[in-house]
C-alpha cells in the first residue's frame, strides 16, 4: 500500500535537479527583475559581489510607519549586507506570506529589482552578481546561459500561476466550471483548474484535497514523471478535508 505522502513544496520551485543548501548566486541587471526565494523561518542573507548594499525599497516592515509591511530587513552597515525575513512567518501556511514581494536593492554597483518568493526552506545566502552588457559585442549564449534562462522561465511561469497579477503576459486557459479530476491516490483528490502556457512550457494549476481521515504529509518526489520540470504548492501538510493550490510545469517542446 502506498504511504500517505504526496508531492509539494511551499510556493518553492522544486526542479529536477535538487537544491543544495548553499549560496544562491543571482545575476542581476539594472532594469530587469530577478526571481529569488527566501526562507520563511530563517533570515536570508543578501550581499553584492564586490559591492555594498546601501538601501532597500519596497513593502518593508516598519514598526511606526508601515506595521503591515511584508518583509523585515536588518541592515549590516559594516559589511554592506542585509538580512531578509517575511513578516509574520507564521502567516505563510495560511497563504498570505506565500505571495511574492517586489524589492528594489540599491547598491554601489547599481539598483536591482528582486521578486522574492517566501519558501519553507533553510535560510541561506543570496549573492547578487551585477551584469552589464553595455558596449559588449553580441555573444552566442553558452549551454549554461541557455539553461539559466530556461530555469528563469519556469520560475516566472509558476509565480504567474500562483499570483494572477503577474500572469498577464501568459496565455491562460480556464478549465470547465467543475474542473477536470486527475487520478492520483485514494488519499487525495486532484482537480485541474487552469492551464497557463509559455513558449515551450505548460503550467497546470490544481487544487489538491486530503480526502483521507489522516494528516497528509507532502513529498515533492511523488509527482515527478517524464516531462515534469517543476512542482510547487502553498502547503506541505494537510489535515483531513483541507486543500492547497498545486502547480506543475511540464515541457511542451
Amino acid at each position: 500500500m502506498r504511504r500517505n505522502s504526496l508531492t509539494a513544496v511551499l510556493a518553492v520551485l522544486m526542479l529536477v535537479a535538487p537544491f543544495a543548501h548553499a549560496a544562491q548566486v543571482v545575476d542581476v541587471r539594472d532594469g530587469d527583475t530577478a526571481v529569488v526565494r527566501i526562507s520563511v523561518r530563517d533570515q536570508t542573507r543578501v550581499r553584492v559581489e564586490r559591492g555594498r548594499i546601501t538601501d532597500v525599497m519596497g513593502n518593508l516592515f516598519q514598526a511606526e510607519s508601515n506595521p503591515g509591511g511584508r518583509i523585515n530587513v536588518l541592515k549590516d552597515e559594516v559589511d554592506g549586507e542585509i538580512y531578509l525575513q517575511p513578516m509574520p512567518a507564521a502567516d505563510v501556511q495560511g497563504g498570505r506570506g506565500g505571495e511574492p514581494v517586489k524589492l528594489d536593492i540599491k547598491t554601489d554597483r547599481g539598483t536591482f529589482a528582486l521578486l522574492v518568493q517566501p519558501a519553507d526552506v533553510v535560510g541561506d545566502t543570496l549573492v547578487l552578481r551585477p551584469r552589464s552588457g553595455e558596449g559588449a559585442p553580441p555573444k552566442v549564449p553558452t549551454q549554461a546561459q541557455r539553461s539559466g534562462a530556461h530555469v528563469r522561465s519556469i520560475k516566472a511561469l509558476i509565480l504567474a500561476m500562483a499570483n494572477p497579477a503577474l500572469g498577464a503576459e501568459f496565455d491562460q486557459q480556464r478549465v470547465g466550471v467543475a474542473g477536470e479530476e486527475q487520478q492520483l491516490w485514494a488519499e487525495a483528490r486532484l482537480v485541474l483548474k487552469q492551464i497557463t502556457r509559455a513558449p515551450g512550457l505548460r503550467g497546470d494549476s490544481f487544487e489538491l484535497t486530503n480526502v483521507s481521515g489522516q494528516r497528509l504529509v507532502l513529498d515533492e518526489r511523488e509527482l515527478f514523471s517524464p516531462g515534469v520540470l517543476a512542482v510547487s504548492a502553498k502547503r506541505l501538510v494537510l489535515e483531513p478535508g483541507e486543500s492547497t493550490p498545486l502547480w506543475v510545469v511540464r515541457s511542451e517542446e
